[in-house]
Parts: C-alpha cells; structure tokens; sequence
C-alpha cells in the first residue's frame, strides 16, 4: 500500500516520457475493498486484479515488489527499492516513445510529442502540416509520413481488439478499446464511429448482460477467497451464478470449475471415508 502514492507520483512525472505503470493485486481482499483503496489514493493507473502464478515464476517473497522491463523488452531491474536509478536509465533511451527508429526533425518535434502522449489524432495534424509546406526537406517528409503510418498502425490495432472482442462477447474489453480510439483519436471520423460503437454497446441488453456477469464473477471469487469458504460454498456459489446469468457465456465458463471442485469434493470425500475405517 506503501508504494501506491509513489507510483501516482511516477506516471505523473513520466507518463508521456515512455513510462507504463502496471500494477498486480496480489492478495485476496474483496473488490469493494479494492474499489475503495483506488478511490481514496487516487489511483492513476491500470490495478490488475486476476493474478495467477500457478508455475511460480515471480519471485516475491514479500509485497511491494518491482519490475521494470526495459526498452529492449528485457526485465531491467527486479526487486523492492532503489530501481529509479534504473527507471532514470531506461527512460533516457526512449526520446519519443512509440517512435523508434523514426529521425524527428525540428518541424516535426510537436507531432512526436504529441504522438508520445498518445494524443494520434493531434500528432497526425501536426505532421500533415509539417508535410505540407513548400519548404519541407525530405528528412521532414520521410518522418511526416513514418509518423503518419505509426498512427494508422495504432488505430487499425485498437480497432482490430475491439472488434475481436465484440465476436468473443468479451464485451468489457470492446468497450475500454472503443473508448481509447474515441479519445486518442478525439474529433476524427474515428473518435465519431467509436461513440456510435459505444452506444450501441450500452443498448445491446445482451453484451450489457454479459459484462455484468464478468464483473459478478470476479467480483463473487474475491469474496470467497477472502473469506477462504469451504469447497461446499464455492460449488453452491457458482451453481448460483450460473443459473443466474444462465443466458449469458459465463454460465457456460463457469460449469468445467464446478465439475472440477466436484469431483475434487468427491475424492476428499471417500478419502475421509477411508480414514475413518
């Protein structure tokens, strides 16, 4: 809990500098208690709460811990303090995040800062701009153009999650990726097409069903791994959960763990059986 003000202090001083906070819950306190610790520090950014380590992979003897994966996609530093040293390293090699490769020049340093704050729609006017005048050097062009396709890149890969998603009703991710292209993309033909994407999903009862089950679901595992319920509870919780959003896809996702615990029920079962002979 320690680190969550620092880390508020990071993404501000560095969330256009090529830094990406990510953060993994990995205890098992119910989500309203999450809900409530996100509010009151003011968390700015992404709390993952489905943790599984079931090879043991992350080391983390104890809580906080930190990686940072460096700009080679390698972890650069792993452990419990004094990475900024590290943090301040990394960031140096990253001028215009997202723009590797790419020779800014001069005319072009506003389109790439705004490109590097994820602002593409600003970042593409900016380099049409720059391409346009009479006087633009090749170099100019070369990079209007390199940014422009960066731009096209990103928008074809948000669109692509988010249509993807929608086919695999996992609805609460169409609508966090249409609403990224809505705002990276602000007062575009894109930003527009993706408010009418969005409220179509806000009147689709079906995909509305569907992320109330998602959240349901998450929300009912905390609760019972908080409370560390019994295999009983936990079999008659998803049986519940099942025949109420019978209609939905994760009554169906649901039903393979309710015939593992039972068959888990039932081996533990006929062992005690044989214990008491």
């Amino acid at each position: 809990m320690r680190q969550l003000p620092h880390m508020n202090e990071l993404q501000e001083k560095y969330a256009g500098k090529g830094l990406h906070i990510f953060t993994i819950y990995a205890q098992n306190h119910p989500v309203e208690h999450i809900r409530s610790l996100v509010k009151d520090k003011g968390i700015k950014y992404p709390l993952a709460l489905s943790w599984q380590d079931e090879d043991q992979r992350w080391d983390m003897s104890s809580l906080p811990a930190v990686w940072i994966i460096g700009t080679d996609g390698k972890i650069a530093f792993t452990g419990k303090g004094s990475y900024e040293k590290v943090l301040e390293e990394q960031l140096a090699k990253v001028k215009y995040p997202g723009l590797g490769g790419v020779n800014v020049t001069p005319e072009l340093e506003s389109a790439a800062k705004a490109f590097a704050a994820r602002d593409y729609a600003q970042a593409l006017r900016l380099a049409e701009a720059a391409a346009e005048k009479s006087d633009a050097s090749d170099a100019t062009l070369a990079a209007a153009e390199a940014i422009s396709e960066r731009v096209a890149d990103r928008l074809k890969a948000l669109k692509n999650r988010a249509e993807v998603a929608e086919v695999e009703n996992a609805w609460r991710l169409a609508e966090a990726t249409w609403q990224v292209i809505e705002r990276r993309f602000a007062k575009t033909d894109e930003a527009a097409e993706a408010a009418a994407r969005l409220q179509k999903i806000k009147e689709n009862k079906k995909a509305q069903l569907e992320m109330e089950a998602e959240t349901a679901i998450h929300v009912l595992d905390r609760d019972l791994q908080f409370k560390e319920a019994a295999i009983e509870e936990w079999i008659d919780s998803y049986k519940k959960f099942a025949e109420k959003y019978k209609e939905s896809v994760w009554a169906e996702k649901v039903k393979p763990a309710i015939e593992r615990m039972e068959e888990d029920k039932k081996a533990a079962d006929e062992e005690k059986k044989k214990a008491q002979k």
